[in-house]
């Protein structure tokens, strides 16, 4: 047992906050693996609860060679409180953002759809 991973089956979950810079810029963490430390690169432009994956990280296959899979599940944070300088440079980059990418219908959109509701 560990706290920091959530286990599922042969693979385990590891949750990992980045800031909302560290997902649009990308960036390197060092995360745990039950056989230690792994550095991870996390691209640029990482929407929040992607899940990335590091193979053979995860539990031993019981009775088979080979391991299960780590995988990374990405939060970006919100910072709760700004400095006069990090409010500053938040309202300057609202004024360059462009609109939120378009989000792909799901199953159940495309399901009411294929039947003409």
């Amino acid at each position: 047992d560990d706290e920091r991973f959530e286990r599922q089956g042969d693979d385990l979950i590891f949750d990992l906050s980045l800031s909302f810079s560290q997902a649009a810029l990308g960036s390197e963490h060092e995360i745990p693996t039950p056989y230690g430390e792994e550095t991870l690169s996390i691209p640029p432009g990482t929407q929040p609860e992607t899940v990335l994956r590091v193979r053979n990280k995860g539990l031993p296959v019981l009775g088979q060679e080979g391991k299960g899979d780590l995988l990374i599940r990405v939060h970006v944070w919100t910072p709760e409180q700004l400095s006069e300088e990090q409010e500053r440079l938040f309202r300057e980059l609202a004024k360059l953002e462009g609109e939120p990418p378009k989000r792909s219908p799901g199953f159940w959109s495309k399901l009411k759809e294929a039947l003409g509701a």
